[in-house]
């Protein structure tokens, strides 16, 4: 996977996960509910392999 995908799913899992907290009575104060624990859980996957990459990219400066 190229960084500029691997960024944009990561964003595009933000974005889901922002827009789910937001419309979601039940996902507040990190309790997320049935539907949202899937999104969530992928966010921060994409989040975690993200910041992995940079890392991982920084050492190599």
């Amino acid at each position: 996977m190229s960084r500029d995908s691997e960024f944009i799913d990561y964003m595009r899992a933000f974005e889901a996960s922002t827009k789910h907290v937001g419309t979601c009575t039940a996902c507040q104060n990190d309790q997320p509910c049935d539907a949202g624990q899937p999104i969530h859980t992928e966010f921060i996957a994409r989040q975690n392999a993200w910041n992995k990459r940079i890392r991982a990219e920084r050492k190599q400066l």
